[in-house]
């Protein structure tokens, strides 16, 4: 990403501007939300969707295409989330770092219980769902919930450097922690804390 895109980042995270994000992985979703934060390896984006917010992804920094300005406090989205008493976005509750994957993970588990992972680059269609449980400097275990809100039996390992995007706080992940309740063991009892 060159110094441009850090410069629209910059002034749409200053300014509170909603911004579109155009990334270079083929068939990933373009999002659209509000700058929180910008890190040499993530970019922190409050989402939002249809005048709402839902939620924050953190994409990788590097795999940013292109940002599109689509307009400030004057626009209808602001003023919508403004009406509703949603304005300015918020971060999320934790202090999520946006130098460190593993940082990040741990943070994000910790403040939410589950996460979306994706690894766009492999797959741009499939998300996962689920709650780190362990780290390691190369690979992740996630611990996988289905559509259901059903835990698989078994966590399921990814390669760190695969990993474009992670949501938390969303919808979605939140209904499925209402009705998945707490992670099993292997022996099905109720397991600890993530990460």
């Amino acid at each position: 990403m060159d110094q441009h895109h850090h410069a629209v980042l910059d002034r749409a995270r200053a300014e509170g501007r909603l911004v579109r994000l155009h990334r270079t992985l083929p068939g990933a979703d373009r999002l659209e939300g509000f700058v929180l934060g910008t890190g040499p390896v993530w970019t922190l984006l409050a989402t939002c969707t249809d005048h709402r917010l839902d939620g924050w992804s953190a994409v990788r920094t590097t795999d940013l295409r292109k940002v599109r300005d689509r307009g400030g406090e004057e626009g209808l989205t602001v003023r919508a989330l403004r009406r509703r008493g949603l304005w300015p976005a918020r971060p999320p509750g934790a202090d999520l770092p946006l130098d460190d994957l593993l940082g990040l993970l741990t943070a994000a588990c910790a403040e939410y219980g589950l996460i979306t992972l994706h690894t766009e680059h492999l797959d741009p269609d499939i998300c996962r769902v689920g709650t780190v449980t362990g780290l390691r400097p190369r690979s992740l275990r996630l611990h996988e919930v289905d559509t259901e809100a059903r835990w698989y039996p078994e966590p399921t390992k990814y390669r760190l450097r695969d990993v474009t995007r992670v949501g938390l706080g969303d919808h979605y992940t939140s209904v499925l922690r209402e009705f998945a309740g707490p992670r099993p063991d292997r022996d099905g009892t109720e397991a600890g804390s993530p990460v």
